[in-house]
C-alpha cells in the first residue's frame, strides 16, 4: 500500500504562500504535483533556482514545468494535461485565468471529473471580490489586528495568519471533493478565501452573542502571561483551572493570592489580573527560566519556554516528533521545514524530495503527454516551454 493520495495527478497553478502551500500537503501524502511556471524570460515570481525561503518551503515533492500558457501551443499541453488531471488549484483572478484558459468552467469542459480549488482574497462575492489582496490585508479586515501599540497602531500578528492556514483548510475541501466525486463520478469547484481563513483561524475570538451588549473578551487574566525570568528568557504560563492557579500560586509562595476570593475563579474578573499579574511578574524575574521550568512541570502547572526561532529546528521535542524533514537542495544543501502536522498510522510515508528547479521535469512530463524530442525542441525554440 503506498501513500494516500498516490495515483492523483494535481496542476499547481498558483503562486505566493496560500496555493504552493496546498499543493504541498497533496505533495506530501503521494500526490502527483506538477508545477506550471512561466518560462525564464516569462517569470516575474517564485524563482526556484535560488532556493530562497519561500519557495523552498512551498514546493517540496513537486515536478517543474515552464509552460507560456497565453500560446497556442501552451494552452494545447495544458489542455491535454489536464485531461489527465484529477485537481488544479489556482490563485489567478478570474480575468486573467479565464484569459488563458484555466478556469474552472474552460477546465471542467475538458475534464468534468477535475476537482478545482480557486483562492481569492476576499470571497467571490461582494464589493470587495475583484480586488487584489495579500495576507496582511486579510488580517487587518478580519479583526485579527484587533490589538493596539500604546501609541494606537492595529498590532499585526507577528507572522503570516490567512497564507499558511489556507494549505490546511483547501487541502481538506479538495480530499472532500474527491470523496464526494467517488460516489457521484463528477469534479466541482472547490472555494476559499484569505479572508475566510483568517476568520477561520480566529474561531473561538470571533463569537459574538447578538442579544448581548458586551464587547468581544481578549484573554488578558493573570493565569495566562508570558513572564520574563532572571537569565532574560520568557516562560508561557496557561494556569486556566482553578486547581493549576492554585499550584502556580504555591510554587511562587504567594499564599495571599490563592486565599484571595477571586482566586476560585482566576479567569472570571478583570480587576484581578490588573492587582496579581504585576506580582507574579515581579517572582519570575527572581529564577532563570530552567528553575521555573522544572518547578512548575513538578507542579502539574502548564508551562513552556519561549524559544528563539533558530531554537525550534534542534528542540528535543520537535526532534523526537519528526516535526521537520530534511530534504538535499540542488542549490543549498541540506534544508530542514515543518513536516506534515499530523500522522497515518497505516499509510506509507512519502520519501521527501527538494523543490525542483524551475523546469526541471518539463520535457518529462510532455514525453507522458505524447511529445517527442524534436516536438519538445521546436516547443522550446518558440518560447512555449
Amino acid at each position: 500500500m503506498g501513500p494516500v493520495l498516490e495515483g492523483l495527478r494535481v496542476i499547481d497553478l498558483t503562486t505566493g504562500i496560500a496555493g504552493p502551500g496546498t499543493a504541498v500537503y497533496l505533495a506530501d501524502q503521494g500526490a502527483d504535483v506538477v508545477r506550471i511556471e512561466p518560462p525564464p524570460s516569462n517569470a516575474s515570481s517564485d524563482p526556484a533556482a535560488d532556493g530562497g525561503t519561500g519557495y523552498v518551503a512551498q514546493n517540496r515533492n513537486k515536478r517543474s514545468v515552464t509552460l507560456n500558457l497565453a500560446t497556442p501551443e501552451g494552452k494545447q499541453i495544458f489542455r491535454k494535461l489536464a485531461e489527465q488531471s484529477d485537481v488544479v488549484i489556482s490563485n489567478m483572478r478570474l480575468a486573467a485565468a479565464t484569459k488563458l484558459g484555466v478556469d474552472y468552467q474552460t477546465v471542467r469542459e475538458i475534464n468534468p471529473r477535475i476537482i478545482y480549488g480557486a483562492i481569492s482574497a476576499y470571497g467571490p462575492k461582494g464589493p470587495y471580490a475583484l480586488k487584489a489582496g495579500y495576507d496582511r490585508l486579510t488580517q487587518g479586515f478580519s479583526g485579527a489586528m484587533y490589538r493596539r501599540w500604546e501609541s494606537g497602531i492595529p498590532v499585526s500578528t507577528g507572522i503570516f495568519l490567512s497564507d499558511p492556514s489556507i494549505p490546511m483548510l483547501l487541502s481538506y475541501g479538495i480530499t472532500l471533493a474527491l470523496l464526494q466525486r467517488e460516489k457521484t463520478g463528477e469534479g466541482q469547484l472547490v472555494e476559499t478565501s484569505l479572508l475566510a481563513a483568517a476568520i477561520a483561524m480566529q474561531m473561538t475570538n470571533l463569537i459574538k452573542f447578538e442579544n448581548s451588549p458586551e464587547p468581544l473578551r481578549d484573554f488578558d487574566m493573570p493565569t495566562y502571561g508570558i513572564y520574563r525570568c532572571a537569565d532574560d528568557t520568557y516562560v508561557n504560563v496557561t494556569a486556566l483551572r482553578p486547581a493549576q492557579f492554585w499550584r502556580l500560586c504555591d510554587v511562587l509562595d504567594l499564599a495571599h493570592i490563592k486565599e484571595d476570593p477571586r482566586a476560585k475563579n482566576p479567569t472570571g474578573d478583570r480587576s484581578f489580573r490588573e492587582d496579581v499579574y504585576p506580582i507574579i511578574e515581579a517572582m519570575f524575574e527572581t529564577k532563570p527560566a530552567a528553575e521555573w521550568l522544572k518547578l512548575l512541570d513538578d507542579a502539574d502547572v502548564p508551562v513552556a519556554p519561549v524559544l528563539e526561532r533558530d531554537q525550534v529546528f534542534y528542540e528535543p521535542q520537535m526532534v523526537e516528533n519528526s516535526m521537520f524533514v530534511r530534504v538535499e537542495h540542488p542549490v543549498k544543501g541540506p534544508v530542514l521545514s515543518f513536516a506534515p502536522p499530523f500522522t497515518l498510522s497505516e499509510a506509507d510515508e512519502v520519501h521527501h524530495k527538494a523543490p525542483p528547479l524551475l523546469g526541471a521535469h518539463t520535457d518529462e512530463v510532455l514525453v507522458e503527454l505524447g511529445y517527442d524530442p524534436g516536438e519538445i525542441d521546436a516547443l522550446r525554440s518558440k518560447g512555449t516551454i
